[in-house]
């Protein structure tokens, strides 16, 4: 009846066995019988003591602060004759918890199992937004740059003190994030007018340096805008008389904006800056500035060119003269929007489609104006330039950049843009730069504040129907006058330190 055991076991069983049951030994069966019951019993309780514990297949107690670890590890898999060693889900590190639900599934590669996720584009930190934006499908091509079908104006991105450039800075960071990388900017934007006039008279003669013509903007977009596509513009002036000057220019806006070739380089403007053509004396010198694009595009210093505020007959012109040296023209750049059609700016879009030439638009929500946004009490009383402009705009008046409009303003076009707005969802702004992408340029808003780039993004992704289109250019063309600027801001002409140089489109 004696149960055999381990050696070195059995001993101590017994004389715990013993003394538990106040049993001496005896002869007699009796005992026996119940020294090996209990030896038995006691023997499996130890077994079954030493074999309960396993190691788990999965550790199931977090570490300090590991609890998403935890949760996320919910089974492993093998690669080749490793067993049970591998998370068959993604662990999230800290603050990446969007790239364990990114992860859905895994495959094969080769005889490696369930090793590789089929589905592995995981949004980084702060590119969610980007991720999910329309301006990443709604694209179209300038030259060869690949671009959402809006633009960011950066001619108002200049800032006087760090929360001013804080500001510019978490804009900038937002369009980038929500893909809209396209900048454009110029030479002389952070230039003053009043910061003009010694260039300006520099060029008719006045012994004063005429070398500065701003690039505020383009120094801080080198880092406001890394990493996105930026077109910049070259500006005619009295003094740049050679193709060099055009090379030379090219290359201060590249060092400028940190590139070693600018996207898109532009002639800002027809060279209309002609001090002494009222004496009789003019020196044109459009064909010496497309020569300079040819020369900056052949030598790399540019991957695309444009012009800015072609009408039909300059673009044609431009056009073939790049064309005989195998140079395209990408761009031409033109304030559009619906209260500038009967300035020649609807003809200007129709011939760029003719010739393959994009058109980018300025001013396309008019200011502010085509928003519904401004309110008259806002400009009120105030005496610049600018808001005086405005106000007329908004309520009727006569004067200034505006010129003549009648009572009631820009008014009766706002409600046809809200009116189609709520009929879709959106806001009168989207609306408004909805209908130039419909026009097939590509509208190129400021952004004062994050909000105007989250309203923007809401432009892109959808068209307005042929209806809508047609009640909007009705209602435009009720009003009896044009949208011509604001102030020193003009859709016509540049201050260029004596006055206004003009230009017509048509």
């Amino acid at each position: 009846d004696q149960t055999t055991i381990p050696t070195g076991v059995s001993t101590t069983l017994s004389k715990d066995a013993n003394q538990q049951v106040g049993c001496r030994r005896r002869s007699s069966d009796s005992c026996a019988r119940r020294d090996g019951m209990m030896q038995r019993v006691l023997f499996v309780l130890l077994v079954a003591v030493a074999t309960a514990y396993t190691p788990p297949s999965v550790s199931g107690v977090p570490k300090r602060g590991n609890l998403r670890k935890a949760v996320a590890l919910k089974g492993r898999t093998t690669i080749g004759n490793l067993g049970d060693t591998t998370p068959s889900h993604i662990v999230p590190k800290r603050g990446n918890l969007r790239k364990a639900v990114a992860v859905k599934d895994r495959t094969t590669i080769g005889n490696l199992v369930d090793t590789m996720p089929s589905v592995y584009v995981v949004p980084q930190r702060g590119n969610l937004r980007k991720a999910v934006s329309p301006a990443l499908k709604d694209i179209t091509t300038v030259g060869n740059l690949v671009v959402p079908n809006l633009g960011i104006g950066t001619i108002a991105w200049t800032a006087n003190d760090d929360e001013g450039r804080l500001r510019i800075d978490t804009i900038a960071q937002r369009a980038r994030e929500s893909g809209l990388d396209f900048f454009d900017t110029a030479e002389r934007y952070g230039a003053s007018a009043v910061s003009m006039i010694p260039s300006a008279l520099a060029g008719v003669g006045v012994p004063l340096d005429k070398t500065y013509l701003g690039g505020d903007c383009e120094s801080n977009l080198a880092h406001w805008g890394a990493g996105a596509k930026v077109a910049t513009k070259f500006t005619p002036t009295p003094w740049r008389r050679s193709v060099q000057d055009v090379i030379d220019a090219a290359k201060q806006s590249a060092e400028r904006l940190g590139v070693d070739s600018i996207g898109l380089y532009q002639i800002h403007f027809p060279d209309v800056i002609q001090p002494f053509a009222r004496l009789g004396a003019q020196d044109q010198k459009d064909e010496v500035y497309w020569d300079g694009l040819i020369e900056c595009y052949k030598r790399g210093l540019v991957k695309n060119v444009g012009v800015s505020n072609y009408g039909p007959s300059l673009l044609r012109r431009a056009h073939a003269h790049l064309a005989r040296h195998n140079v395209p023209l990408a761009s031409n750049q033109i304030a559009y929007n619906l209260l500038t059609r009967r300035q020649g700016s609807d003809a200007t879009v129709l011939a760029g489609k003719e010739l393959g030439v994009k058109t980018l638009a300025y001013y396309p929500l008019a200011m502010g104006l085509l928003t519904g946004k401004l309110h008259p009490e806002r400009f009120r009383g105030k005496g610049d330039p600018r808001s005086r402009d405005l106000l007329r705009y908004l309520e009727g008046g006569q004067g200034g950049t505006a010129g003549l409009v009648p009572a009631g303003g820009v008014q009766p076009l706002v409600l046809a843009l809200e009116r189609v707005a709520s009929a879709r969802g959106k806001t009168a702004a989207q609306v408004a730069l909805n209908w130039i992408i419909c026009k097939g340029a590509i509208p190129i808003p400021g952004a004062s504040c994050v909000e105007q780039i989250t309203e923007n993004v809401g432009a892109l992704g959808w068209r307005l129907s042929p209806s809508d289109i047609s009640i909007l250019e009705e209602a435009a063309d009720t009003l009896p006058f044009d949208f011509n600027g604001c102030g020193f801001q003009t859709t016509d002409s540049k201050f260029v330190g004596y006055g206004f140089e003009k230009w017509r489109l048509d």
